[in-house]
């Protein structure tokens, strides 16, 4: 089965954090994670002052540790998500 059909085995919704909590919490989660497949919520930044600052952040902080992902399909939130792989 294609991995991109699967469902995640976890979500984390991080509307309302700020980078710092985000951080505390990425960390927290992905560390020794059971998860193959994690889906983070991040919202798409049309509230706020500055744009998708939580989104943008989040994408640096999965490649800064070579940790593979994508943009959520629409049916799944789009650009207010992104799909996590942390196994194969």
């Amino acid at each position: 089965m294609n991995k991109y059909l699967k469902t995640p085995t976890d979500i984390i919704d991080l509307h309302g954090y700020t980078t710092e909590e985000t951080r505390i919490i990425l960390v927290d989660a992905l560390k020794d994670s059971p998860h193959s497949h994690i889906r983070i919520i991040t919202g798409k930044g049309n509230h706020g002052e500055r744009g998708p600052v939580l989104r943008e952040w989040v994408k640096r902080f999965l490649l800064s540790r070579n940790i593979r992902f994508s943009q959520s399909k629409i049916q799944d939130g789009g650009e207010g998500a992104i799909e996590v792989f942390l196994k194969d």
